[in-house]
């Protein structure tokens, strides 16, 4: 893997989640967290196969879990796309049914 994309709604849920854990803890806990995420992107796109493969989904999604959150994301071409950061406690599946063309 080459490339690393985030969707607009993956994009916005990064910033959903750094406001909320800055609000409820603080800026330094907010920076650390959103941090240990993008580590966890780094790591999928180092190993893309990471992640639990659901086929239920056309075209299939990846889950992997990080912290408190699960990161939703494709494997297109020569780039990972995450789809999503939602919290554990989401419908994720729900969710994502919703994205499905």
């Amino acid at each position: 893997m080459t490339d690393l994309r985030l969707t607009p709604a993956a994009r916005a849920d990064l910033e959903a989640i750094w406001l909320y854990t800055m609000q409820a803890w603080s800026a330094d806990q907010a920076d650390r967290y959103t941090d240990i995420l993008e580590d966890t992107f780094d790591r999928l796109l180092f190993m893309p196969e990471l992640g639990r493969e659901r086929m239920e989904f056309d075209p299939p999604v990846r889950l992997h879990l990080s912290g408190e959150h699960i990161i939703i994301y494709r494997i297109e071409a020569d780039h990972l796309v995450i789809l999503r950061i939602l919290g554990g406690k989401q419908d994720w599946a729900a969710i994502l049914r919703a994205l499905d063309p």
